[in-house]
């Protein structure tokens, strides 16, 4: 009789063990990272985001972001070469400052946000915008291959369209190149 209780008992806390183990697979099988992908959509605000213009360094040590900061002359009114990043769930697009129709898609991209930093990863670089001031003025880098697109070159800071028009050299004022 003291052999069948201890050879029931070694069952029964097999299968204790045995539930206890499936309990956990369970409860750690919804930790995928499709949730984890709708959580970080959730976080990233695309309006931000959408629409990037390019600027340069201006004044470096001008305590005022507007003054700063302002558009990049040449890029933006002579040659027309600069890129304008578009971004929202389905497409990264980088686009030609002066031809909406000259651009490049990548529908295929993960991307991340983490504190000051938005990362977008294609198939060959990350971008890297990172915050640098107060407003919404972000220093591009990369990892990986960095790009070289036709008519589409890279500037070194980006901001939201809509606040071009806030900066001290935000147009090409009376240009006619």
């Amino acid at each position: 009789m003291a052999l069948s209780l201890a050879i029931f008992s070694c069952k029964s806390e097999n299968k204790e063990n045995e539930q206890q183990i499936t309990d956990t697979e369970q409860i750690t099988q919804p930790k995928t990272e499709k949730p984890a992908d709708k959580k970080e959509i959730q976080d990233i605000d695309f309006s931000e985001y959408s629409k990037l213009a390019p600027i340069e360094l201006k004044e470096a040590k001008s305590k005022d972001v507007f003054k700063k900061y302002g558009t990049e002359f040449s890029g933006n009114c002579y040659a027309c070469d600069l890129a304008i990043f578009k971004l929202n769930k389905k497409n990264f697009d980088i686009v030609n400052v002066c031809d909406d129709n000259d651009f490049q898609r990548f529908e295929d991209f993960k991307y991340e946000k983490s504190s000051n930093i938005l990362k977008i990863t294609t198939s060959e670089t990350t971008f890297i915008f990172t915050k640098v001031e107060n407003e919404p003025i972000y220093q591009l880098t990369f990892e990986g291959k960095k790009p070289d697109f036709k008519n589409k070159r890279i500037s070194q800071f980006y901001t939201p369209e809509t606040l071009i028009e806030k900066f001290e050299e935000h147009d090409c004022g009376d240009f006619q190149g």
